[in-house]
């Protein structure tokens, strides 16, 4: 959306802000593509609490109707990766509303080769112990492709976990940690779950250091959730450097981390 949605501009703010690559998601409608509100909100107590963050969701889904336009999205960040093939790196967002998504998904990877596969249970409800969510397990197997989720709440991050330790060739990326402290009850010692840093007022440093604690930094991403909210990516990555862990353990977080996840070395 917005600034991310225009390839001239995305390169300029790479740049500036020395990023190599950028992993990109469909983010809005049609209507959405260059105008967009960013929420001004500032990291608190509120803002961190993995509860809270799960209690938002429920006020997302009520809006999520018509939210997003899954084939232009698509589509989108599909012509940003012609436009910026070393720049940008493309998750494919699948729409289980569709039932004929599996064709789709199967003949748009054959076209595309993408580089992940972006699911968001408050716009597309489904089950994370379910038909679909296996079956794209499956495929994301078959063919490496890390699978980047929104979980809706606790109940489905624990079915999530669940699910992936029954999918152990399938790589998870669960985004703005929905479903650490989840993950770490049920099963701390799991190796294909991984950690979106996303928001940086949503993600707080003490959450990022029990993620290191338990799953090693290797299993820690930045992201940003650019361009919801303002300067994520440059303050993302400000939160990054800032952290006290080690040099090593930052440049795994800013990019070491994905680059193995992706093989992209």
């Amino acid at each position: 959306m917005g600034e991310f949605a225009d390839a001239r501009t995305l390169e300029a703010i790479l740049d500036k802000f020395k990023v190599d690559k950028i992993g990109l998601c469909p983010g809005g409608s049609r209507e959405a593509k260059t105008t967009y509100i960013q929420p001004k909100i500032r990291e608190n107590f509120l803002t961190t609490n993995p509860k809270i963050l799960f209690l938002s969701n429920k006020f997302l889904r009520r809006k999520a109707s018509g939210l997003m336009d899954r084939e232009f999205g698509n589509n989108l960040v599909h012509e940003l990766q012609r436009k910026l093939p070393k720049r940008v790196l493309q998750y494919y967002l699948v729409n289980f509303f569709d039932p004929d998504f599996y064709t789709k998904l199967l003949k748009r990877y054959r076209e595309w080769h993408f580089q992940g596969l972006k699911l968001h249970q408050c716009i597309v409800p489904f089950k994370n112990d379910g038909k679909a969510f296996r079956l794209l397990s499956e495929f994301a197997a078959e063919k490496g492709l890390p699978i980047f989720i929104h979980v809706y709440s606790a109940r489905e991050a624990k079915k999530l976990v669940q699910t992936a330790l029954q999918y152990p060739e399938t790589n998870y990326i669960l985004a703005h940690f929905m479903g650490l402290e989840e993950t770490i009850r049920i099963a701390p010692k799991i190796k294909n779950i991984y950690f979106d840093t996303s928001t940086y007022y949503i993600v707080s440093e003490k959450r990022i250091r029990k993620a290191i604690k338990f799953f090693g930094a290797e299993h820690v991403i930045m992201g940003s959730d650019s361009p919801f909210g303002i300067n994520n990516l440059e303050r993302i990555i400000k939160k990054i450097r800032a952290l006290k862990i080690s040099s090593e353990e930052q440049a795994t977080i800013l990019g070491g981390a994905i680059t193995q996840l992706l093989k992209l070395t």
